[in-house]
């Protein structure tokens, strides 16, 4: 592909304004936006099949030899067909933009799923058997994905992985041309990807599979910790061996196919006992990484030299996000069977691609330092608050407990970090409230449908649906059941059913386009908790841990701060 086009910011265009260009589809909500596209949930109307729609940028489009590229790729991945590959269902151009229309997965990824956590080694085999599996078949079937990494994995709603985001897929056969970008994700991506960009195959995948297997044994990437896998977590050593082979340096030196991988995992799993009960989360305390940067590297054709070029992948609400971590670990981090079913109140970014790593040693990745950086993603300074001797502004703690007052001021601190996230998460907040306020209008064109039915009939004047409508309207949403005596009227009941499921899908989407935010969220109040702790404030420090448990237990208590309202007392849904 050329480089011709510039990566420029890119703003996504309203749902509203892309209904004329796809008269076939029901646009419903942006799901996530980034520099290279946007994906929307959107409904096929011919099938009533809720789909996946990616625009990319204009600039694209004017790129004669992009557009041939997109067009190959496009084919060859529909004809894919896995079940651990989301489908892909068609492509084209339209109003002077490339789209693709994929499978939509209502679930969430597996870098959220496991986030900050190392997982039982059974659910592990169960999980890189599918990917390895999926992978062997577009590999047989000549497509490269080359940048297999967590928040590419998604999680359908019977727990199965599904390789998703095959933005940066090509066929086997096409050659990267000097001149010409790579993609890929630091420290998944294999070393010649960067290196010999010609020589890459299918091998570039294994590599990945490779760092995700060592990963979510251990939590920790290879190149943060380069012991084997069983020295740091005490899975099964035969791990050690697959990871080995999987990340050899030399492409040659790795697995033929990704299949071998998917049947070794099995021998091992065949072979260990059964697993016990689940086990408690890690610490809320613990360090936790950062999405991991896209990185686009160009190859020049007057150098062998790369130079890297740094796009934030993490991008909700035209915010991008980088973060630092902290090389320090805890000691022990215990192994967790990941909950990776998503609770009907809790769903996660489709993670559609929404909207996340060589083996190599840990100094030699560069990372800003931490307190030129707010805790919040601003360059500015963090905002601490200095203890405050008199007591005012500091939060206050329940007079029966032990724990001392807070010295510091949490709530000032919580109130800045949600209005500097507040101001990055307009547009999924935006298309939130947009689309609950249209969702409940035809819901209340229902009711007075139904209104008129019963005055024409005789069977009443409408009074008990307005009374009911106005309890509603002091929310604006829905209540999941409607009560007597609305719940005898067949055709009120019908438009509700219809109208609540509905309104759960702009939940689920607002909590899905949020995440990657609450993932800020709690950095920024780990790295606080971390400064708190070194200066002997108690009572500052359990209300951080409380408002980290809050924040991690529940999307629905995000999304309400997010929205402005009281986590404790307002829902979303």
């Amino acid at each position: 592909m050329s480089d011709s086009h510039e990566h420029v910011a890119f703003v996504a265009p309203d749902p509203a304004d892309l209904a004329p260009l796809f008269p076939g589809y029901d646009i419903q909500s942006l799901i996530a936006t980034g520099g290279m596209g946007a994906v929307y949930r959107a409904v096929q109307k011919s099938l009533d099949r809720t789909v996946a729609l990616k625009i990319l940028p204009m600039e694209f489009s004017t790129d004669a030899a992009f557009c041939a590229g997109f067009e190959a790729e496009a084919k060859a991945m529909a004809r894919l067909n896995h079940p651990n590959l989301i489908g892909v269902f068609d492509f084209g151009e339209v109003g002077g933009m490339l789209f693709i229309i994929m499978e939509y997965v209502a679930g969430k990824s597996v870098y959220h799923a496991t986030y900050g956590q190392a997982v039982d080694q059974k659910e592990v085999i169960r999980l890189m058997s599918g990917i390895a599996d999926g992978l062997a078949h577009a590999h047989e079937n000549g497509i490269i994905h080359r940048d297999i990494k967590p928040s590419n994995i998604l999680l359908d709603l019977n727990n199965q992985p599904k390789i998703g985001d095959f933005g940066l897929a090509r066929p086997a056969e096409r050659k990267i041309e000097e001149g010409e970008e790579i993609f890929g994700t630091p420290h998944y991506t294999a070393p010649e990807v960067v290196n010999a960009p010609h020589t890459v195959n299918h091998r570039a995948d294994i590599f990945s599979v490779g760092v995700m297997l060592h990963e979510l044994l251990t939590s920790k990437l290879p190149a943060n910790d380069p012991r084997p896998a069983s020295a740091i977590c005490g899975c099964d050593p035969r791990f050690d061996a697959i990871i080995k082979k999987a990340t050899q340096p030399l492409a040659a030196a790795r697995y033929s196919t990704a299949a071998e991988i998917a049947k070794e995992l099995q021998v091992i799993g065949s072979s260990l006992a059964p697993r016990g009960g689940r086990v408690a989360p890690a610490p809320v305390a613990a360090p936790r990484r950062a999405a991991p940067r896209r990185v686009v590297a160009q190859k020049s054709s007057g150098s062998s030299g790369v130079v890297w070029l740094l796009i934030a992948a993490v991008v909700v609400g035209g915010g991008f996000f980088v973060f630092t971590r902290k090389t320090e670990e805890p000691k022990a981090k215990p192994t967790v069977e990941v909950p990776l079913t998503p609770k009907a109140t809790e769903p996660e970014q489709p993670v559609v691609p929404v909207p996340d790593v060589t083996p190599s040693k840990p100094e030699t990745a560069a990372r800003p330092e931490p307190e030129k950086e707010s805790a919040f993603g601003s360059t500015e300074p963090p905002p601490v608050a200095e203890a405050d001797p008199t007591g005012e502004g500091a939060a206050a703690v329940d007079p029966t407990s032990s724990i001392p007052a807070a010295k510091f001021d949490v709530s000032g601190f919580l109130a800045r970090g949600r209005k500097a996230l507040q101001d990055r998460a307009k547009t999924p907040l935006t298309n939130y409230r947009n689309s609950i306020k249209g969702n409940f209008s035809d819901f209340q064109r229902a009711a007075e449908k139904q209104t008129r039915k019963q005055k024409l009939s005789g069977a009443g004047d409408g009074s008990l649906i307005a009374k009911a409508l106005g309890e509603m309207e002091a929310t604006g949403l829905l209540p999941e059941e409607l009560d007597s005596p609305l719940d005898g009227m067949e055709d009120l009941v019908a438009a509700h059913k219809s109208c609540y499921a509905r309104q759960v899908g702009i939940v689920d989407t607002l909590n899905m386009s949020l995440s990657q935010l609450s993932g800020a969220y709690v950095i920024g109040l780990e790295r606080q908790l971390e400064r708190l702790r070194t200066e002997n404030d108690p009572g500052a420090v359990a209300l951080m841990q409380e408002e980290i448990e809050k924040t991690k237990g529940s999307p629905e208590y995000f999304s309400a701060l997010m929205l402005g309202k009281d986590p404790e007392s307002a829902s979303t849904n």
